[in-house]
């Protein structure tokens, strides 16, 4: 029997097919996926894969889209042309549509640059949707606290070498030398940062643990860590400060600012950091 040839114009096809598919699932997962913080600290996964390894797949994936839809384009040149060529034709006799649908494409483009509604609220909805993979106590104790090496970190923490290593062998955790990476750590045993974090601040006493904890949330407070991505009504509920008394300082400021709103967005259309906004709210308790 006579085997197929093989048609590379049809595997083309396929490709860009197949390709386009993956591009729309993991662009939908990476609209929802929790802030980097969050995503490394707490090892966050879905369906098996990390932040990294969906971004990683929707980025190849991309270039592998485009690169075989020139293919294809290139394969199929002359009836796209055609076709291409009939559209112009029926487009010239169809000047309101044109000029209509080119106005609105328009439109669609500047308002989402400038962060209008209703497609901010879209990107504002994706935020949320981000943040709600997130709890307080999910949030590292400092910045990137995973990259830090295990004498660092229980350093940080207030418990000497002798403590951790007992407290992580009783939990099973094994590790080759203490300057090995929090993260590293965590990928060798099938564990997360935020566990091995939880299994050494258990070794604190009571009165050690309730002072580290309390001058954790003060550090977050004041560099504004992880607020960005917040709204005003979220940092009004982590700063214990009543929303109603945060609008009303902003706007006696002459800060523009809806209560739903993050607070990236909301310094960056007055032309300040989300860090000095957060400050500046900060001075109400004062």
């Amino acid at each position: 029997m006579k085997k197929n040839k093989f048609k590379f114009r049809a595997f083309t096809a396929l490709i860009v097919l197949w390709s386009f598919i993956i591009e729309n699932v993991t662009g939908i997962v990476l609209y929802i996926v929790p802030p980097g913080r969050i995503a490394h600290w707490t090892n966050w996964k879905l369906l098996g894969f990390t932040k990294e390894q969906w971004a990683a797949l929707h980025t190849i994936f991309g270039y592998i889209f485009l690169i075989f839809a020139v293919i294809h384009i290139y394969y199929n040149w002359k009836p796209i042309l055609n076709y291409i060529k009939k559209k112009v034709k029926a487009g010239i006799r169809m000047r309101t549509e044109l000029t209509v649908s080119l106005v609105l494409t328009i439109l669609v483009f500047i308002a989402t640059a400038i962060s209008l509604p209703p497609f901010s609220t879209v990107m504002d909805f994706g935020t949320k949707m981000k943040n709600s993979w997130e709890e307080s106590s999910q949030e590292p104790f400092v910045p990137h606290a995973e990259e830090m090496s295990l004498k660092d970190f229980i350093g940080q923490i207030g418990i000497s070498k002798e403590e951790a290593l007992k407290a992580l062998e009783k939990k099973g955790i094994q590790l080759q030398d203490t300057s090995a990476s929090i993260k590293d750590i965590a990928v060798d045993n099938n564990t997360s940062p935020v566990a091995l974090y939880e299994i050494l601040k258990s070794e604190l006493p009571t009165e050690a643990k309730e002072k580290f904890d309390s001058l954790t949330t003060q550090k977050k407070q004041t560099r504004g860590g992880g607020y960005g991505w917040k709204t005003l009504e979220n940092l009004a509920q982590d700063l214990n400060i009543p929303i109603q008394d945060i609008m009303e300082f902003l706007q006696s400021k002459g800060i523009d600012a809806q209560k739903e709103e993050v607070i990236r967005n909301v310094a960056e259309k007055n032309g300040i950091t989300p860090y000095e906004l957060v400050e500046m709210i900060q001075k109400i308790k004062e």
